[in-house]
């Protein structure tokens, strides 16, 4: 377990899975990250995770006010979440990821993805690049999970 300061507030996080990346050039999958819904915590995903994490990192995050996560930011838009996301993902050195979430979380990845730029390379079907940060000029890209 750990906390990330994201933004004003620390953003309490678990992170399994390989924590070393795959050497370049490989096609490793990238990082999952996972989202929670309103009442639980890092603990909703806890029985998957463990085939999740079999061959890529997975990062859950816990809401504003859950968890282990300061009540600082309350009330929060789900732009404000999806910026967290993004935030969150810089601080843990994660520049593409795989997103899904439950509920608020899943609204949080409609976010993401209603906020995109513009189509990044083909490795990742339907992956698409989003700002880090409004003060910053990067980018980075990120994939919804589909069934």
């Amino acid at each position: 377990m750990s906390d990330s300061r994201a933004g004003s507030i620390v953003l309490h996080h678990v992170v399994d899975g390989p924590v070393v990346p795959a050497p370049a050039g490989t096609d490793a999958p990238v990082p999952l990250l996972l989202g929670p819904s309103i009442g639980t915590s890092t603990a909703l995903w806890a029985q998957v995770v463990p085939a999740l994490a079999r061959d890529r990192r997975v990062v859950r995050w816990d809401l504003p006010g859950h968890g282990g996560t300061s009540a600082d930011l309350i009330p929060a838009s789900i732009a404000d979440l999806g910026q967290l996301v993004i935030e969150l993902a810089d601080d843990l050195g994660i520049e593409r990821f795989d997103y899904a979430g439950d509920s608020l979380g899943g609204a949080v990845g409609t976010w993401l993805a209603a906020h995109q730029n513009s189509p990044t390379a083909p490795r990742t079907a339907g992956s698409r690049k989003t700002p880090r940060s409004a003060a910053r000029s990067s980018r980075r890209s990120w994939s919804p999970c589909t069934p």
